[in-house]
C-alpha cells in the first residue's frame, strides 16, 4: 500500500485541541506520554510556537493528525516534542509541523534549533538529518536507565 500525501494545514494550538493532542502523545509514546497539564505550560509560555497539523483533505477523518511543540530561549530553540497520530504517518504532516517552526524561527531571529531523538528511533533519526540536523553528542539515559538520546543541531543562520 502507498501512502497518500494529506492536505495539511499548520496552525497554533488552541485550548480545544488538547483532547485530542493528549490521545496523539499517548499513541506516540506510551507511558512515556506528557501529562495533558504540561501541554498547557508549553502553550503558555510559547503560544506561538505550539503548532497542530490538520489534515484538510476531502477524506479527513479525525482532523488533526499531528502536533509540535519549540521554544525559545538565550541559546536558541529548541523543539520539545513533535508527534503524528499513527494512521497519519509517513505522510508529510512531521515534515509541514517542522517546516513552520523553521519558518517561526527564522523570523524571530533564532540562530539554531536543537532536540533530542532516542538513540534507538532510526526512522525519526533519519527524518532530522534529511532536514540537516547533525549529531552533536550522545546523552547516556536521557529517556531512563538505557535509554540513551542523541543531542541533535540544526544551524538556522549561514555560517
Amino acid at each position: 500500500m502507498v501512502a497518500r500525501s494529506l492536505d495539511v494545514e499548520v496552525r497554533r494550538f488552541e485550548r480545544r485541541d488538547l483532547r485530542r493532542v493528549a490521545e496523539i502523545e499517548r499513541a506516540s509514546f506510551g507511558q512515556d506520554a506528557w501529562q495533558p497539564k504540561l501541554f498547557l505550560a508549553y502553550w503558555r509560555a510559547s503560544p506561538e510556537l505550539f503548532l497542530i497539523a490538520e489534515d484538510r483533505s476531502k477524506s479527513a477523518g479525525r482532523g488533526i493528525a499531528g502536533y509540535s511543540i519549540a521554544r525559545i530561549d538565550w541559546r536558541g530553540g529548541d523543539l520539545e516534542s513533535i508527534a503524528v497520530d499513527p494512521p497519519y504517518r509517513g505522510r508529510g504532516v512531521a515534515q509541514a509541523l517542522l517546516q513552520a517552526t523553521l519558518v517561526s524561527l527564522r523570523s524571530a531571529g533564532v540562530g539554531a534549533l536543537r532536540l533530542m531523538v532516542s538513540t534507538a528511533n532510526e526512522p525519526a533519526l533519519r527524518f532530522y538529518q534529511r532536514f540537516g540536523f547533525v549529531r552533536v553528542r550522545k546523552v547516556k539515559n536521557y529517556y531512563g536507565a538505557g535509554r540513551d538520546a542523541w543531542r541533535m543541531r540544526l544551524e538556522l543562520r549561514p555560517k
